[in-house]
């Protein structure tokens, strides 16, 4: 029987957002000023706002 854990799925997909916040750290635009550069910010606040969900989540756990 397998049992869920909510903690720990929680913490995989905190791994699994810091993964994609890293690839997406190293496909950062060079030029700020550029349309693909603000979709990349947009992308790349998303993640931050995930993760801090999640952290907060797992605050409250504790």
């Amino acid at each position: 029987m397998l049992i869920f854990d909510p903690k720990e799925k929680l913490k995989a997909d905190r791994e699994s957002l810091l993964e994609q916040l890293e690839q997406l750290n190293a496909k950062e635009p060079a030029d700020m000023d550029s349309e693909l550069y603000e979709a990349w910010a947009d992308q790349h606040e998303e993640l931050e706002d995930l993760l801090d969900e999640i952290q907060d989540l797992l605050d409250d756990m504790e």
